[in-house]
């Protein structure tokens, strides 16, 4: 659960012009009640009832949501986020769907034991590269937002509602990871092999799907949707494209939980699955009338023929990737069948919001900005 400190950080920078207040801090401090008190004593006088009474405000609708205090508005959105969904469990399975259409957002089975102990292999070559990595871990303990936004130069003042968007996004996204941690419950590398050794403290849970890859790619995937029209005025894709290099510091902070000592690969490959698959979906709930293809984490290995097990990086992440036929024998990922996801009315007001904060010019017919 990296981000949600981070965000809450950012959010509240964003809702106070940058002074960091708390998100439901009173307006009125304590200490000038008793003046407000007196004041109101000389100056109300004897009541007098309102010759004018106003109607109710409209029933159910969203032109209360910008005068909401921002704490309200997040929680009111994630409520009606999170009364959507439903989790199944199974052999070893957990999947979690949308309620209304019954379509497959993501699932994961728990991969067998033996995989972890190969990848215990990885993290004791990663450990070369503590030196050289330690301050981004450091600094990546509790704290990705920044790394994400660092392409797109997320700033409090100037993307309040985007950060606000990913505070609602990506809190529910953290949620739905917690979930999924609990019932998975795998030991953390340490709990394998005291040589293991991490630089960090161990997070009290469970090691497998890793939060900070779920967290880093659900990001990757609601920024880039927000900002994809920038890539395609300039026609940017692949690696250069701001998608693709949000993709790569998803990945980079993934590896880096691997580096420290505290996560398998394979669990941000369970992680960056998770985190594509809900990245799309409050997406979708956003815009209104997309459809996805839930994602499905299954490890192809077999214990009784042992064999390799993959590292993880993006191309990894890519290649072990079935096609949207089901295709490629021995993938880690496979898509669902495709679901037209339900629009979230409140979602995409804030949406609204944000995506007006990435505005651009239209360029003109030599391909300069105008």
């Amino acid at each position: 659960m990296a981000s949600m400190a981070s965000m809450a950080s950012m959010a509240s920078m964003a809702s106070s012009g940058g002074g960091g207040k708390s998100l439901t801090t009173e307006a009125v401090p304590a200490a000038a009640s008793g003046s407000l008190i007196g004041a109101r004593d000389g100056i109300v006088g004897h009541y007098e009832p309102p010759a004018i009474v106003p109607e109710h405000l409209p029933f159910n609708s969203l032109d209360h949501m910008a005068f909401m205090e921002t704490g309200v508005r997040i929680s009111t959105i994630q409520s009606e986020l999170f009364s959507e969904i439903e989790f199944a469990l199974g052999t070893e399975t957990l999947s979690v769907s949308d309620r209304a259409t019954g379509g497959l957002i993501a699932g994961i089975k728990r991969p067998h034991m033996g995989e972890f102990h190969k990848q215990l292999d990885y993290i004791a070559a990663y450990a070369d590269l503590r030196l050289d990595r330690a301050s981004e871990i450091y600094a990546q303990v509790g704290e990705i937002m920044s790394v994400i936004g660092q392409t797109i130069s997320l700033h409090p003042q100037r993307h309040k509602w985007t950060i606000e968007f990913l505070f609602v996004a990506v809190g529910a996204v953290i949620e739905i990871e917690k979930r999924f941690k609990a019932v998975m419950n795998v030991r953390r590398p340490f709990e394998l092999s005291s040589q293991m050794q991490p630089m960090i403290t161990t997070p009290a849970h469970s090691a497998f799907p890793s939060g900070h890859a779920t967290e880093a790619f659900a990001m990757s995937e609601v920024l880039a949707g927000i900002v994809d029209h920038m890539d395609a005025a300039q026609g940017l894709s692949g690696r250069v494209s701001r998608r693709g290099q949000m993709q790569m510091q998803a990945a980079r902070v993934g590896v880096n939980r691997t580096v420290a000592g505290v996560h398998y690969p394979i669990d941000t490959f369970a992680g960056a699955s998770l985190g594509t698959a809900l990245g799309q979906y409050m997406v979708g709930r956003a815009t209104g009338g997309a459809t996805m293809r839930g994602l499905n984490f299954e490890s192809p290995w077999d214990p009784s023929t042992g064999g390799e097990t993959p590292d993880f990086s993006l191309a990894n992440f890519n290649t072990q990737s079935a096609g949207p036929d089901g295709g490629q024998e021995g993938a880690y990922v496979r898509p669902d069948p495709e679901f037209g996801v339900p629009s979230c009315a409140s979602l995409g007001w804030l949406w609204n919001k944000a995506a007006g904060e990435w505005a651009i010019a239209t360029p003109n017919q030599s391909g300069a900005g105008v």
